[in-house]
């Protein structure tokens, strides 16, 4: 064998050494993971934070950049209450108040959380495992990093299933949120006095028994609010919240049997409980309504139902129902484009119009509304376009449905393009010169409700039989 061989079997020998040293040090690497208390798994679970699986909530929030607080949370897990979507406004902050819990020191932390469920008789929750254990909510780690993604695992792994688990069920047919907020003001009173205190509530806000019982009044009449208030002042049956922040989400989410409440009732119940929690001297952050999109409790799964409030309908005179007209600056659309500038706006512009055609809808299912975009003829005299026009027309349905939870089956998106219509009222030209801002009054919504007087021009133009 010439030298030149024999260099290169040699190189071949160190190069396999080499490769086999690689492997050995990198299975030592993992034992001394596992010895310092990491594991693969763990390693595994840090990475799904980023990863997030359809259907499962998690938590990105940053953690420890925020005054430390004690934290009960009141949950109502009954069969006719409504999930909480998945993704909703809840799961940010709850995500972010749990985050709070976690005292840093030393590269350990430990939440500090309690569950309240609003039964009949209301209860206090242990945390549990996925496995029915007592959940350890103690994370420990080697560095910062590693740290906050550990806790935003006991987070998304543990407390946020056990949230949506059985383990939180109501166990008989009524609920007493009223009593509830007793019992989490006095596990506050028993936590770290040098944090601030909060509670968050997701629930129907439907109380069926104890001090408030929904059944027993008109949560509608005018002053029914104010003589509750005054009665339980009286009987100094009010906890005393002062200092506590108090956020309130899922108001009006229910299901069958429990009627699906309309924009005034759910507005009602927000109201209501607004004055109740300003009454205990409660700070309130937040009071939302159902959040869109949440299923039916399984009824199979053992979840008993709350006898049902039978809430009278609410006057409202459809006679006064008109044709509304939506710029398309006024809802805040791009240039040239079916997307909203800020949606968020736009929702808040519909609003006031989605209460009113809930009802309108509600009342028959024989009533539609229509949703007709229009564009202007622009400086080319193009009236041939009429994509940009029902596109528009289509993003305003989608928020009527999405955002407030309008029957897709009785809302019709029309693109009316150019066509001359009656709220076109401008021409766009003056003395044969165009003219923009005579043109933005062309680029328009209507929302037409299957009575109004518009309807004769729809059908004159072919567009509804």
């Amino acid at each position: 064998m010439n030298k030149g061989m024999i260099r290169l079997v040699a190189v071949i020998l160190l190069c396999l050494l080499l490769v086999g040293c690689s492997g050995q040090g990198g299975t030592a690497n993992n034992d001394r993971r596992q010895a310092a208390g990491g594991s693969n798994s763990n390693t595994s679970e840090e990475n799904t934070n980023n990863n997030n699986r359809e259907g499962v909530r998690a938590c990105h929030q940053e953690v420890g950049n925020e005054a430390l607080i004690n934290l009960v949370v009141i949950v109502g897990n009954r069969a006719n209450t409504s999930e909480v979507p998945l993704g909703g406004a809840v799961d940010d902050i709850f995500c972010n108040l749990i985050g709070r819990t976690f005292e840093i020191s030393n590269l350990e932390a430990e939440g500090n959380i309690a569950f309240v469920v609003s039964d009949g008789e209301p209860w206090r929750a242990d945390v549990l495992d996925q496995n029915g254990r007592p959940a350890n909510l103690r994370v420990s780690a080697n560095n910062e990093y590693v740290l906050t993604n550990r806790i935003r695992n006991a987070i998304s792994h543990t407390i946020l299933p056990f949230m949506d688990s059985d383990h939180l069920m109501a166990q008989n047919e009524e609920a007493d949120l009223f009593e509830a907020l007793h019992i989490a003001n006095r596990i506050l009173r028993d936590m770290d006095p040098a944090r601030e205190n909060h509670i968050l509530i997701i629930d129907s806000g439907i109380t069926t028994t104890g001090h408030i019982d929904m059944r027993e009044f008109n949560i509608l009449e005018a002053g029914v609010i104010d003589v509750i208030v005054d009665r339980l002042e009286a009987a100094s049956l009010l906890p005393d919240l002062q200092g506590v922040n108090i956020s309130f989400f899922n108001i009006g989410g229910v299901a069958y049997p429990q009627q699906i409440h309309s924009g005034p009732i759910e507005d009602a119940l927000v109201t209501f409980w607004y004055h109740i929690l300003q009454a205990t001297g409660a700070q309130v952050i937040h009071l939302q309504g159902r959040g869109e999109g949440g299923q039916a409790r399984t009824v199979g799964n053992g979840y008993p139902f709350v006898s049902a409030v039978e809430f009278p309908a609410p006057d409202f005179d459809l006679s006064d129902l008109r044709s509304e007209v939506f710029s398309a600056e006024h809802l805040g659309f791009i240039a040239d484009s079916s997307e909203f500038i800020n949606e968020a706006y736009a929702i808040n512009i519909l609003s006031t119009t989605a209460e009113k055609l809930t009802l309108f809808l509600q009342s028959s299912p024989s009533n539609t509304v229509y949703i007709v975009g229009s564009q202007a003829v622009g400086p080319t005299r193009n009236t041939a376009g009429y994509i940009l026009s029902q596109e528009r027309a289509q993003r305003v349905k989608d928020l009527f449905i999405s955002e407030f939870n309008l029957p897709e089956a009785q809302l019709i998106s029309i693109g009316a393009g150019t066509t001359p219509l009656s709220w076109r009222n401008t021409d766009e030209f003056e003395a044969g010169v165009w003219r923009d801002e005579l043109a933005e009054q062309n680029r328009v919504v209507a929302i037409i409700p299957s009575t109004a007087g518009e309807m004769i021009e729809l059908r004159n133009n072919g567009f509804v039989d």
